[in-house]
């Protein structure tokens, strides 16, 4: 079963990239079997992984989202 499900996202900002042509391919395969038609959306959802995953990244995200609670208070 596919970890990514087809879904679309209503804003959207547009990016260049290079990668390497293997992963590329690799990534078009997987979009393929999973029936996502979409290849934003992949990255999408691979960097919403990342970000959900990464401790470290939380760890960093947390002081800011800390002193965004303080200010509103």
């Amino acid at each position: 079963m596919a970890l990514i499900a087809a879904k679309k996202i209503k804003d959207k900002e547009k990016i260049k990239l290079e990668i390497d042509k293997d992963i590329y391919s690799e990534i078009q395969q997987y979009c393929s079997w999973a029936g996502i038609n979409e290849i934003d959306y992949f990255f999408e959802e691979a960097a919403q992984l990342i970000f959900s995953k990464d401790k470290d990244w939380k760890n960093h995200q947390r002081p800011s989202k800390n002193v965004k609670k303080r200010e509103t208070i």
